[in-house]
């Protein structure tokens, strides 16, 4: 079988195209490409020409930009990552053929009333929410047969700070500076081998005809504010956190949803069982690279 990765140089991506290694699979990437396939996915010209060149089975598109300081600083080029490449890898996909998995985020919804399941309305409360939810809307359009995976906060081995919220948290932990951290909203960090697992069971099961036209939720189940998460790193690795403050800067601004979290009750049998990782156990190896320079001499 022969699979396609869209934005295979992101953090999801670069799991997913490890967790596809049986596969014959096709990685992409555009500012961030050493070793990948150079395609703009906001060109259909490019899109199509790697679509018509690799013939894949199966697309998964992992492209995407999470980071607020774009959201603000260059909303066209998020707005281009988020809706439009989403748009032109379904119209893509679905005229070559292929089965589409495409990334969602929990963001669709407004963190008022959760769990949230498949079904429930979304509300998206920011830009990169609206995004996210623009983006199904245009997958489904293009590719009825698309399923749609809805993933909350992701973290692993980050190629800089601020690839992750986790890693981008553990280096203000070990700066020393104070610094108010948001203690109001909740997320569900979730490791993102854990999400490829589940990425490369529903691309299998889109392959023999399950799954076609869904919508998936999946989610770590431990819940962590940006403060509680602080606390965690500095508590585990023996730091001060006496510069660390509580605060509810994300909560206040509104651009935050305040629980998103995601009821995965509703998962297909082909997704039983996943080894769920506990954010309380795996974050060590993931945030230390961060933190060398601050831990006691002693340690």
């Amino acid at each position: 079988m022969r699979a396609v990765i869209f934005g295979a140089s992101g953090l999801l991506g670069r799991s997913v195209l490890r967790a596809f290694g049986d596969m014959a699979v096709t990685g992409t990437g555009f500012s961030r490409a050493d070793g990948l396939v150079r395609v703009d996915a906001t060109s259909a010209d490019g899109i199509e020409r790697l679509l018509g060149r690799c013939q894949p089975d199966v697309v998964v598109n992992c492209v995407g930009e999470r980071r607020p300081e774009v959201w603000d600083g260059a909303p066209a080029q998020a707005l281009g990552r988020n809706v439009d490449a989403a748009r032109l890898i379904a119209r893509g996909v679905h005229r070559y053929g292929a089965r589409l998995l495409h990334i969602s985020s929990d963001y669709v919804f407004d963190g008022t009333t959760p769990p949230y399941r498949p079904r429930s309305l979304p509300n998206p409360l920011n830009a990169y929410g609206r995004w996210k939810l623009l983006a199904e809307q245009e997958v489904r359009a293009a590719c009825p047969g698309a399923a749609i995976l809805r993933l909350p906060v992701l973290y692993g081995p980050a190629q800089f700070a601020a690839e992750t919220n986790l890693t981008e948290i553990a280096r203000q932990v070990g700066a020393g500076a104070r610094v108010d951290l948001d203690d109001v909203c909740v997320r569900y960090p979730t490791h993102a081998d854990e999400a490829a697992e589940v990425c490369r069971r529903i691309a299998r099961a889109l392959l023999h005809g399950q799954c076609r036209g869904s919508v998936v939720h999946w989610s770590a189940e431990q819940g962590f504010t940006k403060y509680q998460t602080a606390l965690l790193i500095a508590r585990r690795f023996g730091l001060p956190a006496d510069h660390l403050r509580a605060g509810e800067e994300d909560a206040a601004a509104g651009r935050r949803p305040v629980d998103c979290r995601l009821d995965c009750q509703d998962l297909p049998a082909s997704l039983r069982p996943v080894r769920r990782r506990l954010l309380s156990a795996e974050f060590p190896p993931v945030v230390e690279p961060w933190l060398a320079s601050a831990r006691p001499a002693s340690s």
